[in-house]
């Protein structure tokens, strides 16, 4: 650092040495601070609340109080909590239980009472708390259970209420709304003891939902709520069409469709394969309106009749892939080549030839490149990577019965261990698990066209079809699965990008910065919502579910939405 000669020691006056020596010295000293200063360490925790199950006075006067603390996202009860329940200025300590249950006995004067419910949290989860005023210790608690049953057509449910162990019936108030997220929803009100039939698409379509009954209390009776998760499957189907029934040799087949669940909504982004038997001639994906549309040589089938099908394939596990019908097509047979294109091609030939010497003549300018995407506009996407076909595979007959190679992470781009792969040809099934280095096998796979199944802990579901055999380009294959704590972050740039100074800065700035100035600009309520879910999704230190990604889509519509309506 100081070799330059007017930077040498023995050129600087004696008191610019002196300064210049203080100056090294505290260097590492105000590096640290400025480092502890600069980077704060943030944790982020699960959210979690607290439900009041029971309140009722014993004979000898006293009082026993009872409840759950629950992670929000899953509903499941969370142990090893600290609670603090006051009542009349007095406070109760007590720790959650495995299953997240709390039960304490307080003295209390008689007539109604006001509980207050403190969860402190840890390193896991978010403070909770919960009051309830007015509440009549003398009316019997009620506990209320579900049963939920999903057909092929909805869900059927069954509120069971019971006072003292004894069954008794009351009115109820049934909520239904999405898993992980509360608008829209739909209240029906019911009675314990009878079932209620809910269709698809009363409850807004396939995927995982929630359903909360609460019973608000009588004058013998005091309040109980409970809630239960369930996901709903849908079947898919795929229509096929062809421009023409006939093509010449030389042409393109055009194949056009849409796929739609059983409801006849449009399935979006849904993996589309356009088939010849065992053979893929091509493949796409839907857009928002479910439709797709596959180009194919026609010379990759050959001269004479070809039945065609389209097969459809979704990265949602609730909904369940689908097989056009047959659609046939005439291919006509090869034509001879004019004398005038062999002509052309002989002159085509010589005119590079000639244009070649002369640009050897003038002086070269290394062309430049064309300007990268911004990173704004680039998304990380996840599937199959064959191997690059080299020349003499291209020329060999497909024998390779096998599909080999290894997962990673699409955006870190390291081994993905643990990801299990299920490749199904009917009814026939095979699985393999990936190892320390994110590699699997599977050998003496059936001819046709196989369908897989991609599944990792925290990364997005991959479908996708092989055909069997092939000429090489599945050994050392490689999988990509996209994290889903990136695929909602990806989500998140339709709606908070406009609030930032510049889109480019998506590139640029981390992602806790986004959040941060997303926060700091005092955004819409729910635009506030969507960035709450994706700070909680993003940095907390669980894994997120891929059952996450529909109320992430949810959340992100609803902020589009509110901005269209404000900008009205």
């Amino acid at each position: 650092m100081l070799s330059k000669p007017w930077m040498r020691r023995r050129h600087l006056p004696l008191t610019f040495q002196a300064l210049l020596g203080v100056a090294l010295a505290l260097a590492p000293e105000l590096a640290a601070s400025d480092l502890a200063t600069a980077a704060p360490i943030i944790s982020i925790r699960a959210r979690s609340d607290v439900q009041l199950r029971s309140v009722r006075r014993r004979d000898d006067g006293l009082v026993t109080v009872s409840g759950t603390v629950v992670d929000r996202a899953s509903t499941q009860g969370v142990g090893g909590l600290d609670v603090s329940i006051t009542i009349e200025g007095t406070v109760y300590p007590v720790i959650t239980a495995q299953d997240g249950t709390f039960d304490i006995i307080a003295t209390a004067s008689a007539g109604p009472i006001d509980i207050d419910i403190q969860v402190a949290g840890d390193d896991r989860f978010d403070p909770a708390s919960l009051t309830e005023r007015g509440v009549d210790p003398s009316r019997a608690p009620v506990d209320l259970t579900l049963d939920v049953s999903t057909t092929p057509l909805g869900v059927l449910v069954t509120a069971d209420a019971r006072a003292d162990a004894i069954r008794v019936e009351l009115p109820v108030t049934m909520r239904f709304s999405a898993a992980d997220a509360a608008e829209p929803h739909v209240d029906v009100q019911a009675t314990t003891g009878n079932p209620v039939m809910m269709k698809r698409a009363d409850i807004f379509g396939p995927g995982p939902k929630r359903v909360r009954a609460r019973f608000a209390g009588d004058a013998g009776h005091g309040p109980a709520s409970v809630e239960a998760t369930f996901e709903l499957s849908t079947g898919t189907r795929i229509d096929l069409s062809l421009g023409d029934d006939s093509v010449a040799f030389e042409g393109t087949i055009r194949a056009r469709g849409t796929v739609r669940d059983e409801d006849g909504a449009p399935v979006a982004n849904a993996a589309v394969a356009l088939i010849a038997g065992d053979r893929r001639l091509g493949a796409t994906s839907t857009g928002a309106d479910g439709a797709y549309r596959i180009d194919a040589a026609a010379d990759l089938l050959g001269a004479g009749k070809h039945s065609l099908q389209t097969v459809a394939e979704t990265s949602e596990r609730w909904r369940r892939s689908s097989r056009s019908g047959p659609a046939f097509i005439n291919i006509s047979t090869r034509r001879p080549a004019p004398v005038g294109i062999t002509i052309a091609a002989f002159a085509a030939t010589a005119l590079v030839a000639i244009g070649f010497v002369i640009g050897r003549r003038r002086p070269w300018r290394k062309p430049e490149p064309p300007p990268a995407p911004s990173a704004a506009q680039v998304e990380v996407r996840g599937g199959l990577e064959p191997v690059r076909a080299s020349l003499v595979s291209t020329l060999r007959r497909a024998q390779d019965h096998g599909f080999a190679g290894a997962v990673r992470d699409a955006v870190r781009h390291r081994p993905v261990v643990d990801a299990e792969l299920l490749v199904s040809l009917g009814t026939e099934v095979r699985r393999a698990v990936s190892g320390e280095n994110g590699t699997f096998a599977l050998e003496e796979l059936a001819p046709g066209e196989w369908s897989v199944r991609v599944a990792a802990p925290g990364h997005v579901t991959e479908h996708f079809s092989l055909t069997i055999p092939h000429r090489g380009e599945l050994r050392g294959a490689r999988i990509d699965l996209v994290p889903v704590r990136e695929k909602i972050f990806t989500l998140y740039r339709r709606a908070a990008l406009p609030v930032l100074p510049s889109p480019d800065l998506w590139g640029i700035w981390s992602p806790r910065q986004i959040v941060d100035h997303v926060r700091a600009a005092v955004p819409p309520v729910r635009l506030a919502e969507l960035t709450s879910f994706v700070e909680e999704a993003y940095f907390s230190a669980r894994v997120p579910d891929e059952g996450l990604l529909p109320a992430a889509e949810a959340k992100v519509a609803a902020a589009l939405a509110e901005r269209a309506g404000a900008a009205l």
